[in-house]
């Protein structure tokens, strides 16, 4: 034999496959055998103890060997002289008497191996007939599978993967894959092996090799459920719900898609805190779970949005439509209850949009989006309330997609634009006077007909430069009051819009007053418009910057007054020096003066004074003069215009209209 195999501190032997024993042994293996000599572990005769699994597996090998220069490595079980031992072996073909190919196996004792590659070697072997009957089994199979096994489907926990083990070997003799099999000590996992072969008599039976992956298979089973599922609520996340909505496509299974989105949950984020906010989704998740049909499936889309996905199987045998819109009622009802913290309620809605697979599109990328379409008009129809899609809803969001890519190089163009519309006094009867400014952003795009301010705002928020927009409005407009007041009036004021998300910045009222200093202007100068429902939701904190702008003696202006809906609860809180009356009360003018002149009233008694927006005739214009609402603005007194149209016609900042 060559001195290299022999003289190896590692069990070295060559098995004689054909004549059941063994050809040669080095002295380690000699020890391992329980042989006292070459010539007696020689003399043993192995096809007796070998199991017919066995016996199949060595032919395998054999085969092998002949066809290709391979090596497999695997944990086998012997019992020499009753002693059982467990042997890391790696089996090679080696030619015998010139012609006959046997097996050469080099071994290292497992105990010297780590316990985790143990245990995943370990060849489990048993063999079966044609119809799945158990033949024989080796030791490890019968220790972990139990010696009452009679038939394959006793280890194969799903019935389904039996089914496809029998297909798999009719159509190509082999099967491979992890499965969950039932033992001695319950479920387990192993990686199968099924495979074709035939007994010494030529006939046809089913040789099963398995190997223990328990641990490896729990690991990367909880590991995919945490790749698919949120770690807040337990639902699907993203990935979850695009698996599932692929499963369902290939099924061709029709479903309903309900986006949801909270109405109000940033309010409670920021008013109570985000571990707060976490208990709310976590409970609106609770409720979308006990308010789902049967194998519906629920994902936590992202922030505060949710989706339920519905199979129409599932919703109703009935009227699928009927049961869409009883699910729907329900779950704007569900998720619109009170929910409390520390016996505080908490108000929240839905919102939903729901579209239908694959009715209104059988495009799995669109579903998405005609869901999302259809709850957003839901948001601007007022909210706490479901929209069903239909056709081009999705071209709103679109849209607001093609604004966002320009709309993020509008500045560095130069797109960005600011019109000014006037606020006239009429406080001193026909001595009408310009008394300020509002600054209107206007965005010049050629490209994209028509965008709105509020269009342009709305989309700079959901992409986040509206801070960056509104920094460079103040700016501007600053600068431009320099010249307004060279061109009309010296002592007008400047009025901008700013948007909740800026006074979220703690360093805004320093950017104000940075702003002001760079152009020699006071505080006195300057109006900042906030909306009703910002003004309440920041007033709460003495410290808010809200607090800190009034503080500093800048005006502040409630914007819209009249259609937020706690306004005149918390009136009196509001530190604001104007409110500016909503343009949806001037048409009432003309019919009825009285309920402006209350809200005249109610806002002077708060030591405010009195605007109104959306003046359009002389009529209206009169009417409310006469009722003490002096300060008014509008298109008949003064449409928003560029800097240059003040500066070529020269207005004066007085009229005698």
């Amino acid at each position: 034999m060559p001195i290299e195999l022999k003289d190896l501190k590692i069990p070295v032997w060559i098995y004689d496959i054909d004549n059941y024993c063994i050809h040669w042994a080095n002295q380690p293996a000699l020890v391992l055998w329980e042989s006292d000599s070459l010539e007696e572990l020689c003399s043993r005769e192995f096809k007796s103890g070998n199991s017919q699994a066995v016996e199949a597996r060595v032919r395998q090998y054999q085969r092998a060997f002949i066809e290709s220069d391979v090596s497999f490595y695997e944990n086998w079980h012997f019992v020499p002289k009753g002693v059982p031992k467990s042997v890391f072996c790696q089996f090679s073909g080696y030619v015998i008497d010139n012609s006959r190919m046997a097996l050469l196996v080099q071994g290292m004792p497992t105990a010297k191996l780590q316990h985790e590659i143990q245990v995943n070697l370990t060849a489990m072997l048993s063999d079966y007939t044609a119809d799945g009957r158990l033949i024989s089994g080796n030791p490890p199979f019968l220790d972990a599978m139990g010696h009452g096994v009679s038939h394959l489907q006793d280890i194969i926990a799903d019935p389904a993967v039996l089914k496809t083990i029998h297909r798999s070997l009719s159509q190509s003799e082999r099967y491979e894959d992890d499965v969950l099999m039932s033992g001695v000590g319950g479920e387990h996992w192993y990686h199968l092996i099924a495979v074709n072969v035939q007994d010494d008599s030529g006939k046809e039976k089913i040789l099963l090799q398995q190997y223990d992956i328990h641990r490896r298979k729990v690991s990367e089973i909880t590991l995919a459920k945490e790749v698919l599922t949120d770690s807040l609520t337990g639902l699907l996340n993203r990935r979850g719900l695009d698996k599932k909505l692929n499963e369902f496509a290939i099924s061709e299974t029709s479903f309903d898609f309900f986006y949801i989105d909270l109405d109000g949950f940033k309010i409670i984020n920021d008013s109570f805190g985000h571990s707060i906010g976490d208990e709310v989704l976590q409970t609106v998740a609770d409720r979308l779970v006990e308010n789902s049909p049967e194998s519906s499936v629920i994902c936590r889309f992202g922030g505060d949005e949710f989706v339920m996905v519905v199979t129409n199987a599932a919703e109703s045998a009935g009227n699928n439509c009927v049961a869409k819109s009883i699910l729907a009622d329900q779950l704007v009802k569900t998720l619109s209850d009170s929910y409390y913290h520390d016996a505080q309620p908490m108000a929240l809605s839905a919102s939903v949009g729901v579209a239908q697979y694959p009715h209104d599109t059988d495009q799995l990328s669109n579903i998405v989006l005609y869901a999302d379409a259809a709850m957003y008009q839901a948001k601007r129809l007022g909210k706490h309330r479901w929209i069903g899609y239909t056709a081009g809803m999705e071209q709103v969001i679109l849209r607001q997609g093609v604004i966002a890519q320009s709309l993020s190089r509008a500045q560095s163009r130069g797109e960005l634009e600011l019109y000014y519309q006037p606020i006239w006094d009429f406080a001193q009867g026909s001595d009408a006077n310009i008394i300020s400014f509002e600054a209107l952003l206007r965005w010049n795009n050629n490209d994209i007909p028509n965008v709105t301010t509020e269009e342009v705002i709305q989309v700079a928020e959901s992409i986040g430069i509206i801070n960056e927009i509104e920094c460079w409005v103040v700016d501007q407009a600053l600068t431009d009051l320099l010249h307004l007041r060279v061109y009309v009036s010296p002592g007008v004021t400047m009025s901008i819009n700013v948007s909740a998300v800026h006074l979220r910045e703690p360093t805004f009222p320093q950017c104000i007053s940075k702003a002001l200093q760079s152009k020699n202007l006071s505080f006195k100068d300057l109006i900042i418009e906030l909306t009703e429902s910002t003004l309440v939701e920041n007033m709460a904190d003495s410290n808010s910057v809200v607090c800190q702008l009034a503080q500093q003696a800048i005006n502040i202006s409630i914007d819209d007054f009249g259609t937020g809906y706690s306004s005149l609860a918390y009136l009196h809180q509001i530190p604001a020096t104007v409110a500016k009356i909503d343009r949806s009360f001037v048409g009432q003018a003309e019919k009825n003066i009285q309920p402006l002149c209350h809200i005249k009233s109610l806002i002077e008694a708060h030591g405010m004074r009195a605007l109104i927006e959306g003046v359009e005739t002389q009529e209206q214009k009169d009417r409310l003069i006469s009722c003490g609402i002096t300060l008014q603005q509008g298109f008949f007194l003064g449409r928003p215009e560029p800097l240059d149209y003040y500066a070529k016609n020269k207005i004066t900042g007085n009229c005698s209209q």
